[in-house]
């Protein structure tokens, strides 16, 4: 990856806006934060949108929907076949067919990077590569302290991907949101932690 800068690189704290109608502890804050940075950084009706993490039921389907009715040119993908408009099947640990490279305005990634099975930073790579000169890689992810030294676990290897941007995390050591803190508790998750990662890739 290279001819990127980073713009955002934080974790959340629970001073962040959320939207309970996402229902799950995490989702009620990364969801409606995903859409106010592509608000702010000017998504238009007609961007290209590659949403590549969601699951096919419940809180993920209403983002689904919610993209839908803002944008008009999002693709979602996972690793799983569906019904639904606008999706496909893509694995994020596999470079995306050649289409698609620099190709997307925005390219989504909602914590889903720390559930696979492969290094971190080259799913991130994997990612950025469709993102077109001047777009935005946006990504969430849980992080562990505890337990982040292997990949699949449900923690982002955060010191492997510091390394790879060449950047540390802003923290919010006070308020960072974590199951036992969110507005929806969920006591199963307090060990973990969110982050944000927003990428954009520079004009040649």
């Amino acid at each position: 990856m290279n001819n990127f800068e980073i713009s955002e690189f934080r974790f959340l704290s629970t001073k962040d806006n959320y939207n309970v109608k996402y229902e799950a502890w995490s989702r009620i804050y990364e969801y409606p934060l995903v859409l106010d940075i592509l608000q702010k950084l000017g998504a238009s009706k007609h961007s290209s949108i590659h949403n590549t993490s969601w699951g096919f039921e419940g809180c993920h389907v209403t983002f689904k929907n919610d993209l839908d009715n803002l944008y008009n040119n999002v693709l979602h993908s996972d690793i799983k076949g569906s019904n639904l408009k606008n999706t496909a099947i893509y694995n994020i640990c596999e470079k995306i067919q050649e289409q698609y490279l620099n190709y997307f305005d925005f390219v989504i990634n909602i914590s889903t990077i720390e559930e696979v099975n492969y290094p971190n930073h080259l799913v991130i790579n994997n990612l950025f590569e469709q993102v077109k000169p001047g777009g935005y890689l946006i990504i969430t992810f849980d992080y562990d302290k505890n337990n982040c030294n292997t990949f699949g676990n449900g923690s982002m290897n955060l010191l492997l991907v510091e390394t790879y941007i060449n950047r540390k995390i802003d923290t919010c050591e006070n308020t960072l949101l974590n199951g036992s803190n969110s507005f929806l508790q969920s006591y199963r998750y307090s060990n973990l932690n969110c982050g944000l990662l927003v990428i954009k890739k520079n004009k040649l």
